[in-house]
């Protein structure tokens, strides 16, 4: 009995009043772009070419320590793809990744023919771009997912966007 009404006590003892709101990087962000070959690319090289998204909504601790990824659903379809995506297109190989930073998110499209820019460019004109960043402090939220996975991505960080 001694014990039951110690642990009582302790327990009692260790809830306090609810603290003050969380920082702003406890909210999970996104994006959605469509994808102008003909005024967002510009060549970066012979294989290169390079569209720079201004996106000013990332802190520095979702960019060292949080999760920035990037989603493609190619124009007519209803399927996401997870970035980095490698195709097969016009006699070259086509490699769509990107890279992020505090104020910028870089689409980046490489090719392995040179000078076939602006052909692997328009291979992506019109399609749908989704960038979500997931803070540190929501990523327990999600161990354990399949990131590459759009829709369970969506579906666990309860994210809803307009088609």
């Amino acid at each position: 009995m001694f014990i039951a009404l110690f642990i009582g006590i302790l327990t009692a003892s260790c809830v306090g009043p609810t603290g003050p709101r969380g920082p702003a990087g406890s909210e999970v962000y996104s994006a959605t772009i469509e994808i102008d070959s003909d005024v967002d690319f510009g060549i970066d090289d012979e294989f290169v070419s390079i569209a720079s998204y201004g996106w000013n909504i990332l802190d520095e601790e979702t960019v060292d320590y949080g999760l920035v990824l990037g989603y493609l659903r190619f124009q007519n379809t209803t399927n996401w793809h997870a970035l980095p995506l490698t195709t097969p297109f016009d006699n070259d190989i086509v490699v769509l990744r990107y890279s992020f930073d505090i104020d910028n998110f870089d689409l980046i499209v490489e090719g392995e023919v040179p000078d076939n820019n602006e052909a692997n460019e328009n291979l992506f004109d019109g399609d749908v771009l989704r960038i979500v960043a997931i803070p540190p402090t929501l990523l327990a939220k999600g161990k354990g997912l399949d990131y590459s996975n759009y829709e369970t991505v969506v579906k666990a960080y309860n994210l809803s966007f307009e088609d």
